[in-house]
């Protein structure tokens, strides 16, 4: 059964306390106010013959109900000090592709993940209070991405310990993180929390859950604040980009669990050898361990796997081989417009670890900077296409920490600027594919047979290519010349567009040539939530990430 909370969450826009209340202009006031008010007015208090509406336009009336005025300050300052919080937030583009085992529906997924944008929320509909002091003061926003992983086992992979330690991760992490007690809201803390947490999946699938044998690999990562907590066991895999501040370029990709979960690491080996097992090279130099019972694993820690936890497991004569204690980090996270120095991480399943090269991954997210489908998609597909992983599910979570805004470079907002805009005009390429509510082509009048993951890669080609010609387009010195140049659709776009767009918009001309027109929010949300955010997001002339509809996936503009 589903649990009773999302396994993903978006916090909704323009969540927290109210604004600030209006000025009182024209309340009634108290009786000892009116005779005031009256005094005033008879005796024109240096206002002759002003009419007394006009005092109270411009504010020449004074204003004796103080407890209102002061409800209005303190709604002001509590307007005020949610923006600043939400301005300090952490916000994040996050999105997550698995190719492989799993696209058949006959057949359990291999590798399960989690997204959740805002664990407050998740907490609060499961009635678990949080801890109030430390890194949680002010209601630091709390953020989970995880990732479990049935290849990353001791023997052949399965589903079974994987699905159920994605359904039972969240409340059993929230109540580890209730249980904090105040004044150890701290990092170690933390990272004790997330070490428990797993340990307590792990417990709960040998004693709980007799029907599971198969194991599991995990990699978590939690936002506190502005740190960055992760855990991982086994061979799944999470780095992180940190930009080389002197060059301006992604540094060394940063391994947040490369010290664990492998034979090979001289410290496993010992651990290994120390409980009973034999170390060994087999035939083409993997490491594997083998248990007295003549079993070969090959790795060193995981969640589940009964037949290598010894009496724990319940499986008489066993010996515990394999741990399930992760290898845990803090990192304080710093994503400024100014210095943006962690741009993002990756959190792949073993058989992408494996197969793409951690600067590989770093690379393909940096291409795609800030479009997470885009780049999650690229680097699960990279790993599909090895050989080796013909029969394995390749699952990648790209998780961009969003820069913060520029407080000193803002003006002040107006009040229309704060409502969200009526309407958006769009130009997009639109490719269907076999999973879409209509999959025909009108363009070329035929059906449509190719898969979603098939759509979204002619897609990563176009925004490619459109990248590209970014870099070669010289726009005219004057400024608003420029920015009406800028929106023009360029070559590329026009041939792209003629190309690949099944819509008939791709068959306008000129510059109306895949126009959507002016969509309201209305119709924005007749695409789907997901195009409907995507579009939202954009800036005007700004590229979108890939967003899916029933009508296939899209590539935006935003035009105006």
């Amino acid at each position: 059964a589903a649990p009773p909370w999302p396994l993903a969450w978006s916090a909704a826009a323009g969540d927290g306390p109210p604004g600030a209340a209006g000025p009182c202009h024209g309340r009634k006031m108290q009786h000892g106010g009116a005779a005031n008010q009256a005094n005033i007015v008879s005796s024109n208090a240096g206002y002759s013959g002003t009419p007394l509406w006009k005092l109270k336009q411009q504010g020449a009336l004074p204003r004796f109900n103080k407890d209102e005025e002061e409800a209005e300050m303190q709604a002001a300052a509590a307007a005020a000090a949610a923006a600043e919080e939400e301005s300090e937030a952490l916000r994040v583009a996050v999105d997550a592709v698995s190719l492989g085992r799993g696209d058949a529906s006959a057949e359990k997924p291999l590798v399960r993940h989690v997204i959740v944008k805002d664990l407050r929320k998740v907490a609060a509909r499961s009635k678990v209070p949080l801890p109030t002091g430390g890194l949680f003061e002010n209601r630091a926003p709390l953020l989970l991405f995880a990732l479990f992983d049935g290849q990353s086992c001791a023997e052949a992979p399965g589903p079974y310990a994987a699905e159920w330690c994605a359904k039972q991760v969240l409340p059993k992490l929230l109540r580890n993180l209730s249980a904090l007690p105040p004044g150890y809201e701290n990092a170690t803390f933390v990272k004790a929390t997330l070490t428990k947490t797993f340990e307590d999946l792990d417990k709960d699938i040998l004693r709980g859950q007799p029907a599971i044998h198969d194991g599991c690999g995990a990699a978590i990562a939690l936002t506190v604040g502005d740190r960055l907590f992760t855990a991982v066991c086994g061979k799944c895999d999470a780095v992180l980009c940190e930009v080389d501040s002197a060059k301006g370029e992604p540094g060394p990709p940063i391994h947040l669990g490369a010290n664990q979960g492998r034979c090979h690491l001289p410290e496993e080996q010992k651990w290994l050898m120390e409980n009973g097992g034999v170390v060994f090279q087999a035939e083409g130099g993997a490491t594997l361990v083998s248990s007295p019972s003549g079993a070969v694993a090959q790795v060193s820690r995981s969640l589940g796997d009964r037949a290598w936890k010894g009496p724990d497991g319940g499986i008489p004569g066993s010996m515990k081989l394999l741990r399930g204690v992760p290898e845990t980090k803090v990192t304080q996270l710093s994503w400024t417009q100014k210095a943006d120095k962690h741009q993002f991480v990756v959190i792949s399943s073993a058989p992408v670890a494996e197969a793409v090269k951690a600067d590989e991954s770093i690379g393909i997210a940096s291409e795609f900077s800030g479009k997470p489908r885009a780049a999650s998609g690229e680097i699960a597909g990279k790993a599909a296409d090895s050989p080796q992983n013909s029969n394995a599910q390749c699952t990648a979570v790209v998780v961009y920490f969003l820069p913060k805004d520029d407080k000193a470079a803002q003006a002040p907002p107006t009040k229309k600027a704060r409502k969200e805009a009526e309407s958006v005009r769009l130009r997009h390429i639109v490719i269907k594919h076999r999973d879409c509510g209509q999959p025909f082509d009108p363009v070329r009048n035929r059906p449509v047979t190719r898969t979603r993951e098939e759509a979204e890669s002619m897609l990563r080609r176009a925004l490619r290519e459109l990248a590209s010609e970014a870099k070669t387009i010289k726009l005219p010195a004057d400024v608003s010349k420029a920015k009406v140049a800028a929106l023009q659709p360029t070559p590329k776009y026009v041939a792209l567009c003629k190309e690949l767009s099944e819509c008939t918009t791709a068959q306008k001309g000129g510059g109306m040539m895949g126009d959507l027109g002016w969509l309201s929010q209305d119709q924005l949300s007749r695409f789907g939530p997901a195009f409907a955010d995507t579009a939202k997001a954009l800036g005007v002339g700004q590229w979108s990430d890939l967003a899916g509809s029933d009508h296939g996936i899209h590539l935006l503009q935003r035009i105006a």
